[in-house]
């Protein structure tokens, strides 16, 4: 299937051109593998598989990331889509893949294949006046274009390492803060180390961070301080941010701020055997069902007690909360 083809599909699907533009979906393909359907030598659906990593459990595991779900509408309702879900879990089993993660049109849809809602999402939108001032600090904040900032941010990012977050490759870095996007990059540095950065961008009179992640609090204070400095240009700041995120606690009057928490990505465990390598603690005994690859079928843990029954999706759920798991990255 041609890539032309299929971008053709995903205009038509979603009604717009991909965010970044046609270069920006073929340079997702560098990293993803397009799973389609024909019928008579005609294209009817298609879903995007992309390769990631994550971090979990202190090692570095594969993740697929599944998007791009389309069909014409004239070929919906014919089980297209499904059996191409199918095909992917099938692949990924075999491939060792640990976890696959996805931002679900329908919850009901995907936890028919195994899938369980578990990461939240934090937006914050906050007047400029009440945004924490921060500190300067004593070191230095450079702004940076990608190419200069990218060995400082990719740095950082691998050293924060947080459970359930992507491990960015060099294509993925350059996807999603070089083609699909263009924004800007400031990164705070103490004694010529990079221990701090922020991605950003301009939206009308609001100053949207993309991502803020530090080392130390002083880098923090430092990024806070960063942003105030733009206060007379800008009206408010907006945040999407992980759920552990904070802000409000640094406000000088975090009832100014509006803030919400919703429901986001899906997530299930595509191969247990692999899961297992990763040291789970497991408590007590769980017999795992999962319906579309029964090859993970099984009892799992140790104990003498009684022995819980789980779908697979239940159990990714159950253990992605013991772990503590976060989502730091938001496309």
């Amino acid at each position: 299937m041609s890539q032309e083809k299929l971008l053709d599909l995903m205009k038509y699907a979603f009604h717009k051109t991909p965010t970044g533009g046609d270069e920006a979906f073929y340079k997702l393909l560098t990293f993803s593998k397009a799973y389609t359907n024909e019928q008579d030598g005609q294209l009817t659906s298609a879903i995007i598989d992309s390769q990631f990593n994550i971090f979990y459990g202190g090692k570095n595991v594969s993740m697929s990331g599944i998007g791009y779900v389309a069909s014409y509408p004239e070929f919906r309702g014919k089980s297209y889509v499904s059996d191409l879900m199918l095909e992917i879990l099938k692949d990924n089993y075999k491939q060792g893949t640990v976890f696959s993660y996805l931002a679900p049109f329908s919850y009901s849809f995907y936890r028919k294949f195994g899938y369980e809602y578990v990461f939240n999402q934090k937006t914050y939108e906050i007047p400029f006046q009440y945004f924490p001032r921060g500190l300067k600090g004593s070191g230095k904040v450079a702004r940076h274009n990608f190419k200069e900032a990218l060995p400082q941010i990719n740095k950082i990012h691998k050293l924060v390492g947080e459970n359930g977050s992507v491990n960015r490759t060099q294509d993925q870095w350059s996807y999603y803060f070089e083609y699909k996007s263009k924004p800007n990059f400031a990164v705070y540095y103490e004694n010529d180390l990079p221990v701090g950065y922020i991605i950003y961008e301009f939206s009308s009179n609001n100053f949207v961070i993309r991502e803020l992640t530090f080392l130390t609090d002083e880098a923090k204070d430092a990024l806070y301080f960063f942003v105030s400095s733009h206060a007379s240009a800008f009206e408010s700041v907006k945040y999407k941010a992980s759920e552990k995120e904070i802000i409000e606690w640094e406000m000088s009057e975090p009832s100014q701020a509006r803030i919400s928490l919703n429901p986001y990505m899906m997530a299930r465990i595509v191969n247990m055997e692999e899961f297992m390598k990763t040291s789970p603690i497991i408590k007590g005994r769980v017999e795992i069902v999962d319906e579309q690859l029964p090859e993970n079928n099984g009892i799992y843990g140790i104990g003498d007690g009684e022995i819980r029954k789980l779908s697979i999706g239940k159990f990714t759920q159950e253990m992605l909360k013991q772990e503590n798991v976060i989502l730091r990255e938001y496309f």
